[in-house]
């Protein structure tokens, strides 16, 4: 897959065009998904205001995906229909061009050939007093990482290890929506669908992180989870006081 890169000291509209997105919010957003696990509504505003300590716009998106993911009896296609639902107008209108061709497409391979060829306008932005496509979609902006993602869980059929490769191997910002799409699956399926040497790679390459987070380096991603599990309890007991709040109210 061709993946532009924007040189140093080159213009976007040089020979060396084509900017890629940066989505590091949107890599980072899964842990406010599972702290509003069940609760996307909540996880998507949540999301747009936290990620706003990192970056503006539509990296803030992706967090009700993950939320939504855990909910009893979560499938692809109703996590699709809730991150369409908790977004904003310019983002759904991105969502419904990017999955019309996913609908339209019986593999990975097909719908990349397909979204390459009629979404990205490799001429955006325009340099002063030349016209750009109004037919496609424009490049070098992070509302293609969402759609990009929901596409692949759509055609992976939500499995967590293919999302994982079939985004990773799509150009593009491709970080970001394996580890949002890896993120969606996994909240679905659970941590002993992924594939047990991936995990034991990472860990070891994430040695000095451990060290840093737990103060010991032969911990785990399962002490990072407890972090998460524990501050989900946290939410329970917090909503919990809340009902308790209320029920004397009304008595």
């Amino acid at each position: 897959m061709l993946v532009w890169k924007l040189k140093a000291g080159v213009s976007p509209w040089d020979s060396g065009r084509g900017m890629i997105p940066a989505g590091c919010a949107t890599m980072m957003i899964a842990p406010i998904g599972i702290i509003n696990a069940g609760n996307p509504a909540q996880a998507y505003q949540d999301g747009w205001n936290i990620a706003f300590v990192d970056q503006e716009g539509h990296n803030r998106d992706g967090a009700a995906g993950v939320a939504a993911a855990f909910l009893p009896g979560a499938t692809v296609e109703s996590v699709l229909e809730t991150m369409s639902e908790h977004n904003s107008y310019f983002m759904r209108r991105a969502i419904e061009l990017t999955m019309d061709l996913a609908y339209a497409s019986d593999s990975v391979d097909a719908f990349a050939a397909k979204y390459y060829a009629k979404m990205l306008d490799w001429s955006w932005p325009t340099p002063p007093g030349h016209k750009w496509n109004k037919e496609r979609f424009f490049s070098g902006n992070t509302v293609e990482l969402v759609p990009i993602t929901m596409a692949i869980l759509y055609l992976c059929q939500g499995d967590v290890n293919q999302s994982m490769i079939e985004a990773a191997s799509f150009g593009r910002d491709c970080d970001t929506t394996a580890s949002l799409a890896g993120s969606i699956a996994g909240a679905m399926q659970g941590a002993s669908a992924v594939r047990r040497d991936w995990i034991g790679t990472v860990e070891e390459a994430n040695r000095d992180f451990f060290a840093e987070v737990e103060g010991d380096p032969q911990v785990n991603f399962y002490s990072m989870a407890q972090r998460l599990a524990e501050a989900l309890r946290a939410e329970r007991r917090a909503a919990q006081d809340r009902v308790n709040v209320l029920d004397e109210i009304l008595g």
